[in-house]
């Protein structure tokens, strides 16, 4: 009983059977009634036609005689109806039975005035004196001295009546007719259950099928009809989301690897040079000029420099990812904080060899933002910048607001993005433009997503790159 549909069909059963048990009782019932009001209609001028027959039932003195000479008659013609007479009041004052065979004294005279009024709507059932409680059908007829002789037709009176009424071909459809719909009702039962459930269990054979590993969509119902077709649609909506999160934690992890290689590479190369200038110095000791040991010292410590902001930048980047990085925006006016950091950097530009031409702003350009954060990402914009323009060559930085929107453009001459890795380029560990870790653009790209905002990208190869840092302008 595990399944649903065969839950159902047993809960359409219990409900339909019990109604089909009703529907027989109530078909019994009214035959029974039918029976008695037939008995009663046959037999409804029974008392009167004894009154003629029998005149001794009206003398008294004659009574005891004439009910017995009556019961003995009636003993062989009609086992079944018995005679009492009665008074005024319904008391019993004779009978075809035997008195100590009675149990009540009296009767109700009110069915009594009813029959005789000819109130004989449905079977009018009088005090069986046999019984303490039993009820029959009976015939009446008023005395004239005074009293009633009251017929009653027991069970066996209408034993007869019943017999034929038992023959009826048209009840006997109507029983046969009531089976069939008992049971017409209990294959219904079934066979609407099966169909409620044909599509439950589809869907459960889909969940079965289903992997998460595997290319392609759930297919969702076309047409919404009922809950059905809407747990389908939210399974296919849930198997969608699950195969995107499987999709994105395999990307994820294949950045992870990328970027590790990428790191590891990185790690090494100013590892491998930091220990060889402090062999040198520890083996060659005072054999070095103090020209040399400044020169292999300065190299050690920038080696070591380089060594710092990588690691910065790795913990920068897992905290923006995880979203432990304490954002605190704050008003900021974005034209002052970029030439801020375009004044910083400037020395660092001219000693590659690179010109850094920040165009006038046309405004304060106020954003919400952390500032902290947002000079973090316009760093490593120009830094990207500086690393990819040859000597020579300049970076062009412009200001401007457009649509509710304050962009921040960095135009470098460099070597310029392949159009198939510019979908990757905010991927960290991506460094095909020249090497490094690749995590400067992806730590700018997290830091505008943070503020509400993105960075943008537009290179074509030999002709530079141009990166503009997209933010919600505030009001």
């Amino acid at each position: 009983m595990r399944s649903l549909a065969a839950r159902l069909a047993l809960a359409f059963s219990l409900l339909v059977l019990p109604l089909g048990a009703l529907f027989v009782w109530g078909a019994l019932d009214a035959a029974r009634r039918y029976h008695q009001e037939i008995a009663q209609h046959q037999y409804q001028g029974l008392a009167e036609n004894l009154l003629h027959l029998k005149p001794g039932l009206m003398v008294a003195g004659e009574q005891a005689g004439a009910l017995d000479a009556l019961a003995a008659e009636l003993a062989m013609t009609n086992p079944g109806v018995e005679v009492y007479l009665l008074d005024e009041r319904g008391r019993i004052v004779g009978a075809s039975p035997p008195m100590e065979a009675l149990v009540r004294k009296s009767v109700n005279a009110e069915p009594l005035e009813r029959f005789v009024r000819g109130d004989l709507r449905g079977p009018l059932l009088g005090d069986d004196p046999k019984r303490p409680r039993g009820r029959q059908v009976f015939s009446a007829a008023p005395v004239p001295g005074g009293g009633w002789v009251y017929v009653l037709l027991s069970d066996r009176a209408l034993d007869s009546v019943a017999a034929a009424v038992a023959g009826s071909t048209v009840l006997r459809l109507a029983l046969w007719a009531g089976l069939g719909l008992v049971l017409l009702a209990a294959l219904l039962a079934g066979g609407t259950a099966f169909w409620l459930t044909r599509r439950l269990t589809a869907l459960e054979a889909a969940m079965e099928r289903f992997d998460p590993a595997s290319e392609g969509a759930l297919a969702a119902p076309q047409r919404v009809r009922d809950e059905v077709d809407r747990l389908h649609g939210r399974f296919a909506e849930l198997a969608g989301r699950v195969r995107d999160l499987i999709a994105a934690e395999r990307a994820a992890d294949r950045h992870r690897r990328e970027l590790v290689a990428g790191v590891s590479h990185d790690l090494r190369t100013p590892l491998a040079v930091l220990s060889g200038y402090l062999e040198t110095l520890e083996h060659a000791g005072d054999g070095l000029s103090a020209e040399e040991r400044t020169r292999y010292l300065a190299a050690a410590r920038a080696q070591a420099e380089r060594l710092a902001r990588m690691t910065e930048d790795l913990f920068t980047l897992a905290r923006l990812e995880s979203g432990a990085w304490p954002f605190e925006p704050e008003p900021l006016a974005l034209a002052e904080l970029v030439q801020d950091v375009a004044l910083e950097w400037k020395p660092r530009f001219e000693a590659a060899g690179v010109k850094l031409e920040p165009a006038p702003p046309p405004g304060p350009l106020p954003v919400q933002g952390d500032a902290g954060l947002l000079e973090r990402a316009l760093v490593n914009l120009l830094a990207n910048a500086l690393a990819h323009t040859p000597a020579g060559g300049r970076v062009r930085i412009t200001l401007e607001a457009a649509n509710g929107e304050a962009r921040v453009s960095v135009e470098d001459q460099g070597p310029g993005i392949d159009a198939a890795d510019l979908a990757r380029v905010f991927d960290r560990g991506f460094s095909k433009q020249g090497g490094g870790a690749g995590l400067g653009l992806a730590i700018a790209q997290q830091a505008a997503r943070l503020h509400g905002g993105r960075v943008e990208v537009e290179s074509e190869r030999g002709r530079g790159s141009r990166f503009v840092l997209v933010l919600p302008e505030a009001s």
